[in-house]
């Protein structure tokens, strides 16, 4: 985690999402990290890779309704209703805790993590036991995956982060080929609607060009002087906080759709003739 803060900056600004799980953050777990506009919930691990956080945008209400080793789960308060969201890590070589999973499945919730568990079923090209007892698992209790079509870790080829829950219908994965982690990150989308006042970013633009012009020579001055990736890695996360601590978050009662260029031109010319 300490090494890929960054990362998880860029995909809050890039895709916004309700919620982040960010997994096997080590001795990151240790460290008061903050992102714009989400509050922060960690639990320690059991070894040193260890370690679960979830991130949740300050417009969601919620709590949280269980935290073991490696293990958190938040209740999300809708207005009917309450969806619950957990975040797991098993470490490798461990089997999933099952009495956990059971604990808590026989509810509308969805837990997500790295489960290090291979079966050919998700398209593993072997088993491993974790697998295999998570398979003979979910055949006794009608659970269901969440399962990427890809290719979730960079080092083995196998997909081995995915999603658990009674009822899988209505979602949706997508591996995204970003970061610097050995672990994809994983977009999870679903039907729900988390909440009724969903928000909307507003950017000042004049802010976010006047600090750029105000610091270009800085990025001038070190852009021959490091490789290109490192470079590109430093000026797209920059990119990314500045744009995060140069916006705001409004509800979508206050969203006005922006004109059309039709209607712009029309509202300058009746304008210049006046």
């Amino acid at each position: 985690m300490l090494l890929h803060v960054a990362d998880v900056d860029i995909l809050l600004s890039s895709y916004n999402p309700h919620i982040c799980i960010l997994t096997g953050v080590g001795a990151g777990i240790k460290k008061n990290f903050t992102f714009p506009n989400y509050h922060v919930i960690a639990q320690t691990g059991t070894n040193s890779f260890g370690g679960v956080i979830i991130l949740h945008h300050q417009n969601i209400k919620c709590k949280i309704t269980d935290k073991e080793p490696n293990f958190i789960l938040i209740e999300i308060l809708l207005s009917k209703e309450s969806i619950y969201i957990g975040g797991i890590y098993v470490p490798p070589k461990s089997l999933p805790p099952f009495r956990l999973l059971s604990k808590h499945l026989n509810k509308t919730c969805y837990i997500f993590g790295d489960i290090n568990a291979k079966h050919t079923e998700w398209q593993c090209k072997r088993n491993n036991q974790s697998g295999i007892h998570l398979q003979n698992w979910l055949d006794e209790t009608g659970n269901e995956l969440i399962i990427p079509h890809k290719p979730t870790s960079k080092r083995s080829d196998s997909i081995i982060d995915f999603g658990i829950t009674n009822n899988a219908a209505g979602w949706t994965s997508e591996v995204l080929n970003e970061g610097t982690s050995d672990h994809y990150p994983i977009l999870f989308q679903s039907s729900i609607s988390i909440d009724e006042k969903l928000f909307f970013r507003i950017t000042n633009w004049k802010l976010f060009t006047f600090f750029l012009s105000a610091i270009y020579e800085y990025w001038l001055s070190i852009v021959y002087n490091i490789d290109e990736q490192t470079f590109f890695n430093l000026f797209s996360a920059f990119l990314a906080s500045l744009w995060d601590r140069c916006s705001t978050f409004e509800h979508s009662a206050n969203y006005r759709p922006p004109w059309p260029p039709h209607l712009v031109m029309m509202a300058k010319s009746v304008n210049r003739a006046r």
